[in-house]
């Protein structure tokens, strides 16, 4: 008897126990913030790698003259689905000659989350892709980006379509046309293929060189001036820059910056990137004939300003994952493209060997490149087509 009782004590604690299982447990408040956190660190990489691939794969549609398509991007949702299903059964056990069956119960839980991110990937609308594409650069961007520490060669390379030198001999204009390009335009440069690039380096220069004339009450206002110096009378920008393009005056001349479009900034890297496809090929790696300064990197010839490696190049670069590795990755015309790997280092001066070894892709200017082109699309479209990624949790 004192078995049976037992036996029986021990199937009513066994049914007690799955009757008092529920189905969920809620999520703590620690692990929510932690999910939260690291689903907008894995979308705000999702999204930047969206934008970065997008820019890759027109640089590379320019370098084969292709048609370049520039598409916006929507907040990307994601509402995971739950789904539960239970079950609960008790069998009969014979507990003696004579005696009823007793059940012993046995439960179970099942719990299943759907999760798959929704976006919209839609083109620009004809007003917007006007204004994000195909205008000119905006004058207080480039006023900005020049007054942020960025690289100046770089910024003059890739915005500045054509410097308009005006002083005593006259006016002269020096074109930024890629198509000639095929050197650095170091040494004896050729006057016609170099003019731009020779005109920017010495421009900058002699700017690195010089104090800026600060302004003063009742100084002559000039439009789309970014800085002076040396000047015999103290000037200050019109009150209305933007529709003035930049210009640096020093003593009395005067230098105007035309600046290009989106559109015409990529085209711009592809065109640079041809000759290098040209003669080593889509199998092995592309960088630009023109070079950008790099501190304590190929200072006497600077570093390209942008490369393109193929898979297997980036494999050796980053044997772990070159997806995670490089700002951008692309497939386009069956062959996967890598650009813009991290440079997460300072060097004072360049060194034989280690971090700081004068090495070109040490300096890789790259995912400058991408970062400038990325902004400045951002910064020219509507708050509506730039909407931020958003995360819907249901718990």
């Amino acid at each position: 008897m004192r078995r049976v009782v037992r036996t029986f004590a021990a199937a009513m604690a066994l049914f007690a126990a799955a009757c008092g299982t529920t189905p969920a447990t809620p999520l703590r408040g620690e692990g929510l913030a932690r999910q939260i956190a690291d689903d907008a660190v894995a979308f705000n990489e999702a999204y930047a790698r969206a934008v970065s691939g997008q820019i890759l794969l027109n640089i590379l549609r320019a370098r084969d003259r292709q048609p370049r398509y520039y598409l916006s991007m929507s907040g990307i949702q994601d509402a995971p689905g739950l789904r539960y299903r239970e079950n609960f059964g008790i069998s009969g056990t014979p507990l003696g000659e004579g005696a009823s069956p007793w059940g012993f119960g046995n439960f179970g839980i099942e719990r299943e989350t759907q999760s798959r991110p929704s976006y919209a990937v839609q083109p620009l609308s004809a007003e917007t892709l006007t204004r994000t594409v195909f205008l000119p650069t905006p004058t207080n961007v480039f006023e900005h980006y020049w007054r942020s520490g960025w690289s100046r060669d770089l910024l003059m390379f890739l915005m500045v379509e054509k410097i308009t030198r005006i002083d005593g001999a006259g006016v002269t204009e020096f074109v930024n046309d890629a198509t000639l390009l095929r050197d650095d335009c170091r040494g004896e440069p050729d006057a016609r293929r170099c003019g731009f690039v020779v005109e920017a380096r010495r421009l900058i220069a002699d700017i690195a060189a010089r104090t800026p004339v600060r302004a003063r009450p009742g100084a002559g206002e000039v439009c789309g001036l970014i800085e002076a110096f040396d000047t015999p009378a103290p000037l200050v920008p019109a009150r209305d820059n933007r529709a003035c393009e930049p210009r640096f005056v020093i003593g009395d001349a005067s230098f105007v910056l035309s600046l290009r479009s989106f559109d015409d900034m990529v085209f711009y890297v592809g065109e640079l990137m041809r000759p290098a496809a040209t003669e080593s090929g889509e199998g092995a790696v592309m960088e630009s004939r023109l070079t950008v300064f790099a501190a304590g990197l190929r200072t006497e010839r600077g570093v390209p300003l942008f490369r393109i490696l193929p898979k297997d190049s980036a494999e050796r670069a980053a044997p772990r994952d070159p997806h995670l590795h490089f700002a951008a990755s692309v497939s386009y015309g069956g062959r996967r493209f890598f650009a813009g790997p991290p440079v997460p280092r300072s060097c004072a001066a360049a060194a034989a060997e280690g971090l700081c070894a004068d090495d070109p892709a040490a300096g890789d200017r790259s995912s400058s490149v991408l970062s400038l082109l990325a902004e400045i699309l951002a910064l020219n479209q509507s708050p509506e087509a730039i909407r931020a990624p958003n995360r819907i949790i249901v718990d």
